[in-house]
């Protein structure tokens, strides 16, 4: 059994959950999730975890909360907003945050989101939302 279940809690939910959050983003459009999507896991800890949802209109970020039994799109940022003169003018900025995590910035937004370093090993996290961000919004 795991350990989840036993404290009353539900396990964290599937990609597909994920995606599907997005749909009652308020900025969310019909043909969004029609073309190929993209999830990333960013952030994971024993209570959360946050992704990047991909698709050909937006980058969304969603929250997982099995302490508060919640799957909810914080935010999103639009297509219009991420391309300048045919190329994605996103400017993120890694911090330190502690041993385990780091703390991303996009642009000017004084809030950054944590991030989980061992999701990262291999590569950069910026690295990877660029190139996703090529992949869908330029596309």
């Amino acid at each position: 059994m795991k350990l989840g279940f036993l404290l009353g809690r539900r396990e964290f939910s599937p990609e597909s959950e994920i995606i599907k959050s997005v749909k009652k983003f308020e900025r969310f459009q019909q043909g969004e999730l029609l073309n190929t999507i993209n999830t990333l896991l960013i952030f994971k800890s024993e209570t959360q975890q946050c992704w990047l949802v991909f698709t050909s209109q937006r980058m969304y970020y969603v929250i997982d909360d099995i302490d508060k039994d919640i799957i909810k799109t914080l935010w999103a940022r639009d297509k219009e907003k991420l391309v300048i003169d045919g190329q994605i003018a996103l400017h993120l900025k890694e911090e330190d945050y502690s041993r385990e995590s780091g703390k991303l910035y996009f642009g000017k937004m004084n809030n950054g989101i944590l991030f989980t370093k061992s999701l990262f090993r291999n590569k950069s996290i910026s690295g990877t939302i660029l190139s996703l961000l090529e992949k869908h919004i330029l596309n």
